[in-house]
């Protein structure tokens, strides 16, 4: 499902626990397979640490959206007069369903002025609006407690039970199963 939301960006642990808990620090979806965070990023760094993207919106009506996201790729990104400074840049294995940030217009002239008066990356793409500035002052338990419990909503409802009789059972849509002779749509086995 694709949402035309931009939504709030969570690089998340990929351990037991909800949103909350896995949260290691908020971002921003810069491209639609991109998402830019700010340092430090010594948790990017840890091999131990696997991590992923939680990207959610809200809706008028009903649970937020919610995707994660697997990342493909990181790159640090830093000024060599800085290196705290620097920030990260995951790509991720796919496009996200949510909307990229859409701050100011990108201006590489105006973010090079600003990283020669002050070599942080992330201070720079603030002042220029590519990110957005309050992204590192959320509070997590605030912004991500409504996605967990729209998560835990989410998997509530995942589970569907039927107990029926035998001959019920027996009804059931041949196509559920890899093995069906009596759907003409099947093919059956491709690979003969």
């Amino acid at each position: 499902m694709v949402t035309s939301c931009v939504g709030i960006v969570s690089v998340q642990r990929v351990t037991a626990g909800d949103a909350v808990d896995r949260h290691i620090v908020f971002g921003e979806l810069v491209d639609a397979d991109a998402v830019v965070v700010p340092g430090p990023l010594d948790w990017l760094r840890d091999p131990a640490i696997d991590f992923e993207v939680l990207i959610a919106s809200s809706r008028r009506g009903g649970p937020g959206h919610v995707e994660r996201v697997r990342v493909r790729q990181a790159e640090v990104i830093g000024v060599d007069s800085g290196p705290e400074g620097a920030c990260a840049v995951l790509r991720l294995e796919r496009a996200a369903a949510h909307r990229p940030y859409a701050g100011g217009r990108f201006d590489g002239d105006r973010l090079r002025t600003e990283l020669e008066g002050y070599p942080d990356v992330w201070r720079g793409l603030c002042a220029i609006g590519a990110v957005r500035t309050e992204l590192t002052d959320l509070d997590k338990d605030r912004v991500l407690r409504p996605v967990a419990d729209w998560e835990a909503a989410r998997r509530a409802a995942l589970v569907r039970e039927r107990l029926v009789s035998p001959a019920e059972v027996a009804q059931l849509k041949c196509c559920i199963f890899v093995i069906c002779w009596w759907c003409q749509e099947c093919r059956g086995d491709w690979w003969d």
